[in-house]
């Protein structure tokens, strides 16, 4: 894997782990309300990248070739990782 690759999927879930921070901060009343404009504008960046790259990975597992090149990749992390 590049290592741009690997910084965007670490950068993926860094986002979705402040988007889950930011839910439960928000369900717990954790923000003042002037902090909490920061917090939501970070969340929709973060919630729009990932949006973007969920649109990417399913209109590439749509295009012919790049399923099985997907999957072949998800084999090898699979395989490194011992399931």
């Amino acid at each position: 894997m590049t290592l741009l690759g690997t910084a965007s999927r670490l950068g993926l879930l860094a986002g979705l782990a402040y988007l889950g921070f930011y839910v439960y901060g928000a369900v717990m009343g954790v923000f003042s309300p002037v902090a909490m404009l920061g917090f939501t504008i970070l969340a929709v960046v973060c919630l729009t990248a990932f949006l973007i790259h969920a649109v990417r990975f399913r209109r590439a597992m749509d295009t012919p070739g790049q399923h099985e090149a997907l999957m072949r990749k998800a084999h090898v992390y699979r395989e490194r990782r011992g399931f």
